[in-house]
């Protein structure tokens, strides 16, 4: 068997032009296709990670009927008690509990229906660094006679309001009654998702406390964990524990996102393959060339006995030998490129990548991909290589050793 792989090796290499381009082909198709599917995976996990670090957290605490019913009135029962439980827990980094109901903003440009969400600033910026997304103003700092209010920038620019502007809210409290206040517009965020900022609006729970005549409502308990991958065991056994309360975890909370996840390294692996299958005619091709012009010497190594099994492996072999050679010099150069976008990062702003935003993903592209991956595409290579070696390697064995050796 070593004597076989030796002389597929050499064999390889009796053509080097050919095997070359051969080679190199499939090296820029990888790279390609590596460098697409590490753009598209660093693309999904940023927006996991914006998600859950950003806006809703690991994990969500709400009363059952609020889930489809967000209202001051279906606020959860002993919030203050289950917020002081969750800060001890072992598995746990921070938590935030959060006023949060449907409203109405206005400014004398616009009217919308917003999701107002109340929060204790000290918690919320453990919880969710929500600071970091100012852009202009400051974040719940001033202590001003009207009530604060931090809006996302494109809301900001269509109710044509900056810092220091005056706007309206409106929502109900527990008992159903229209409640209007005025709000002076202290910070304006901006987030990677453009439709994030149009529909969340920030006030701080004391002044929706003041309004609704000082009931302490807590209508959301989010909870950031110390290890991500902890988070279904850790819901489950809150769940277990707060019977009365509906706990839910990210995935369940943004169920759009987790699919999009799920199917990323699957999607990804079909474009490698796509790729795969058309460098593989180039390889049948040269391998095929490569039996035709070897006739004569494969017809007197068959007349001397050589098993016909063994002209097919060794066919077989070469292929293989030819695809992982392409395979790992475009697998180390993808690394090395994917490795070096990876630290400084690929910016698509210039070429329209603002778009991303209205589709809620960052123009600022961290590309990556994890061991599996290549490991995987190992497999695609190997697969397909020898998928591409079958028709030239039986082409062999049917040669006539007789006819074979004649031919000039």
């Amino acid at each position: 068997m070593n004597t076989l792989i030796k002389i597929a090796w050499r064999n390889v290499w009796r053509n080097k032009t050919r095997s070359l381009v051969i080679i190199i082909a499939i090296s820029l198709g990888l790279i390609g296709g590596n460098f697409i599917s590490s753009a598209y995976i660093g693309l999904m996990n940023q927006t996991i990670k914006e998600t859950i670090e950003k806006q809703i957290s690991h994990i969500q605490f709400h009363d059952p009927d609020f889930i489809s019913d967000r209202e001051l009135r279906y606020n959860i029962e002993d919030a203050h008690n289950i917020f002081d439980e969750l800060l001890k827990h072992p598995k746990i980094k921070s938590v935030a509990a959060r006023t949060k109901m449907d409203g109405m903003i206005a400014s004398p440009y616009l009217s919308s229906g917003v999701t107002i969400i109340g929060v204790e600033p000290e918690w919320e910026l453990k919880t969710t660094a929500f600071d970091e997304q100012i852009i202009e103003g400051t974040y719940f700092k001033e202590d001003g006679r009207l009530p604060s209010i931090v809006i996302g920038e494109e809301l900001a620019d269509k109710m044509q309001s900056r810092v220091g502007s005056r706007i309206v809210l409106t929502f109900h409290d527990v008992d159903g009654e229209m409640i209007s206040a005025t709000f002076r517009v202290e910070g304006i965020f901006r987030s990677v998702a453009a439709a994030y900022e149009m529909q969340n609006i920030f006030v701080e729970t004391n002044d929706i406390n003041r309004l609704i005549s000082g009931e302490d409502k807590i209508t959301e308990i989010a909870v950031l964990l110390k290890d991500h991958d902890k988070y279904r065991e850790v819901a489950a056994g809150l769940s277990n524990k707060y019977t009365g309360i509906k706990v839910r975890h990210w995935d369940e909370i943004a169920p759009d996102i987790q699919f999009i996840v799920e199917y990323t390294e699957m999607s990804m692996i079909a474009i490698i393959a796509v790729i795969m299958l058309g460098v593989s005619f180039g390889i049948l091709n040269t391998i095929l060339m490569s039996v035709l012009e070897r006739v004569r010497e494969l017809g007197m190594l068959m007349s001397i006995g050589m098993k016909r099994i063994k002209i097919f492996s060794m066919i077989v072999l070469e292929t293989v030998f030819l695809s992982i050679t392409g395979g790992v010099v475009g697998m180390v150069l993808s690394s090395l490129l994917i490795g070096y976008v990876h630290n400084t990062g690929l910016d698509l702003s210039a070429i329209g990548g603002e778009g991303l935003r209205e589709f809620g993903f960052s123009p600022l592209i961290y590309p990556e991909l994890n061991v599996s991956f290549y490991i995987q595409v190992t497999i695609v290579i190997v697969i397909f290589a020898i998928l591409a070696s079958i028709y030239p390697a039986r082409k062999a064995i049917k040669l006539a050793p007789a006819q074979a050796v004649r031919q000039e």
